[in-house]
C-alpha cells in the first residue's frame, strides 16, 4: 500500500477539520469566557476522533496497523496544534 497517498488524503480531511472548527468557534465560541473555551477545546478533541473514525471506514484500513498508526499520528498532529492555538486565548 502506497501510504504516501493514505497521509495525503487524511491530512486534506485534517486541514478541513481546522476550516470548520475555526468557523464554528468565530460564531459560537470566541468571547464566550472560560467555560466556552473548555466546550470548544472538547469539541477539537471530539471532531478528530471522529475524523479518524471516518477516514478509516471509508478508506477500509481497519486492518492494517501500519496505516492506523500513520492516521493516528496525523490526527494528533492536528488536534494538538489547535489545542495550544486555541488553550492559549484563555
Amino acid at each position: 500500500m502506497d501510504y504516501s497517498i493514505l497521509e495525503n488524503d487524511f491530512d486534506c480531511a485534517c486541514n478541513d477539520v481546522v476550516e470548520t472548527l475555526s468557523k464554528q468557534y468565530k460564531s459560537g465560541y470566541s468571547g464566550g469566557g472560560p467555560g466556552k473555551l473548555e466546550a470548544f477545546l472538547d469539541l477539537i478533541k471530539t471532531s478528530f476522533e471522529k475524523a479518524e473514525a471516518v477516514f478509516i471506514e471509508s478508506a477500509k484500513i481497519a486492518g492494517d496497523p501500519e496505516a492506523l498508526r500513520r492516521i493516528r499520528q496525523i490526527a494528533r498532529k492536528h488536534a494538538k496544534k489547535c489545542l495550544e492555538s486555541y488553550g492559549k486565548i484563555a
